[in-house]
């Protein structure tokens, strides 16, 4: 509510100020009157006759101040109650780079599950994935080497692969150091 009142009072200040600056054209001539109106207009008149706007100058400095108020009190005095908690999606992300979030909330899942094969055949899973990141690595490499300046499409299909890759890497090798400590 004090942001809402910090608000009308610039307002309120700054066209009080601003009529004050009109009179003052208006005794100078008929011309600066329309000038006021004219961007940059103001500034002119106040930089030609610094003595005739004078009488506006504490009113634009209290806009000046209410403006910082209103800053200051927060801007979000428009916003409701009910929308100032973050809802929840409704429905599954759909859009770019929804399909990562899918796959980060399955790796989740899936190392929240407990693993019940032996630690040799971890061991050999482990060595398979690497060979396959491997083999994505060089993929992302030639992809990256046919990649064009202007391709936007591609840099941001590359981008997206890289990052699916760097995720899987980390998880294999999270994997290769718990194998290795025998958990």
């Amino acid at each position: 509510m004090i942001a809402l009142v910090c608000l009308g009072g610039a307002v309120i200040c700054a066209l009080i100020a601003r009529v004050l600056l009109l009179i003052a054209a208006l005794e100078i001539s008929v011309w600066w009157a329309i000038g006021v109106f004219l961007p940059f207009g103001p500034t002119l008149f106040r930089l030609s006759y610094p003595e005739a706007a004078r009488s506006s100058f504490l009113f634009r400095m209290a806009t000046l101040g209410c403006i910082f108020l209103y800053v200051v009190a927060g801007p979000g005095a428009f916003v409701g109650q009910r929308h100032s908690r973050v809802a929840e999606p409704t429905r599954p992300a759909f859009g770019f780079a929804s399909e990562i979030v899918g796959k980060f909330s399955r790796a989740i899942r899936s190392k929240t599950q407990t693993d019940n094969r032996t630690i040799e055949a971890r061991r050999i899973d482990n060595a398979q994935q690497f060979e396959r990141l491997a083999k994505w690595a060089e993929l992302l490499r030639r992809q990256k080497q046919t990649l064009l300046p202007t391709d936007a499409a591609g840099a941001q299909s590359y981008a997206i692969d890289l990052q699916e890759y760097n995720a899987a890497l980390t998880a294999a090798t999270t994997e290769k150091q718990a194998l290795t400590t025998g958990k």
